[in-house]
């Protein structure tokens, strides 16, 4: 699975597909974060804690991929998450990275402050800021590309034990302060058309990978988009959809007689789809021979809801 990160962070350097990841699944399409704007932050964030006997303890963290993107007068710190396997603890692991983010932001602040020596009043004293000193806000995307559904609790409050009496519950999570996390899980994404960039090719490849009917039809529909995709994407693709031949085929493609392209891949793809198509169909006819069903073989043929309920119902 850390292979399928890798991939997914690589897609997702470019600062294009970045900003569209952004546009689509927050800004709901709206082309709010432009990639010349964005520009790379430090993935490492940690604080030093002193504790009572004057210990210190560093707790650090690396995030998958970090932006600032640039939103008018503001900025905002854009972070992203790379998931291949559904991860128990995730609202704890984004609440850590968000907090010791901030944590550093503070911090940079009172410094600054410390420098300047131009804090007047008692509160500002004791909290090392003014109250028009602001933060950069941060917003993490975690972007699943697992096989199975995400079962994983998506924010805090689905990680608490809340086994006390049931009359007290509404009132303590009504106090509670909850952590809810952003989750973008590929093969569940409903608005494939918000995406702008080759993300909505490769995130549609990814969606539709679970049945193969359909996987083949998108791919089929979508061949001169696909074709279009720039290597990292391709690679990408190819490597999350566990194509390793194909993939092995087109890193090795440069500097060989004969270059295997992604359209060849694509082409492939497609011919294999045909082909199992038909062997798909030979099958379900003879089993329907067998049973003398000549009515549902008359049928199946321009009928292709009762060919999916029949190729289920067989097994094919």
């Amino acid at each position: 699975m850390a292979r399928q990160d890798f991939y997914i962070k690589k897609l997702l350097q470019d600062r294009a597909r970045f900003a569209d990841l952004y546009n689509a699944e927050i800004f709901h399409g709206k082309q709010i974060l432009k990639a010349e704007l964005l520009s790379p932050v430090s993935l490492e964030s940690g604080i030093v804690i002193t504790d009572r006997n004057g210990r210190r303890q560093t707790i650090q963290r690396r995030r998958d991929i970090a932006m600032k993107a640039s939103l008018g007068a503001c900025f905002i710190a854009a972070c992203c998450e790379a998931q291949g396997e559904v991860h128990y603890g995730m609202p704890v692991r984004v609440l850590t990275y968000d907090a010791l983010d901030y944590t550093e932001q503070l911090t940079d602040i009172q410094k600054e402050h410390r420098k300047k020596k131009d804090l007047t009043k008692s509160p500002e004293f004791l909290s090392g800021i003014t109250r028009q000193d602001k933060l950069v806000p941060i917003l993490t995307l975690v972007l699943y590309c697992g096989k199975n559904p995400w079962d994983g609790p998506k924010s805090l409050s689905d990680m608490l034990d809340l086994s006390g009496p049931r009359e007290c519950i509404p009132d303590l999570l009504a106090a509670l302060p909850d952590y809810r996390i952003n989750l973008v899980d590929i093969r569940n994404i409903k608005n494939l058309e918000h995406y702008k960039t080759g993300l909505q090719q490769v995130f549609g490849m990814l969606k539709y990978s679970t049945d193969k009917s359909n996987f083949y039809n998108y791919i089929a529909s979508n061949h001169d988009q696909i074709c279009q995709l720039d290597d990292d994407a391709l690679t990408a693709v190819m490597g999350l959809l566990g194509e390793n031949r194909r993939l092995m085929r087109l890193l090795a493609a440069p500097g060989r007689e004969e270059e295997y392209t992604m359209c060849k891949a694509i082409d492939d793809l497609i011919a294999d789809g045909k082909k199992e198509g038909e062997l798909r169909m030979a099958s379900l006819i003879s089993i329907l021979l067998k049973e003398n069903r000549l009515d549902l073989i008359a049928q199946i043929t321009g009928n292709e809801s009762l060919r999916r309920q029949l190729f289920q119902h067989y097994h094919l």
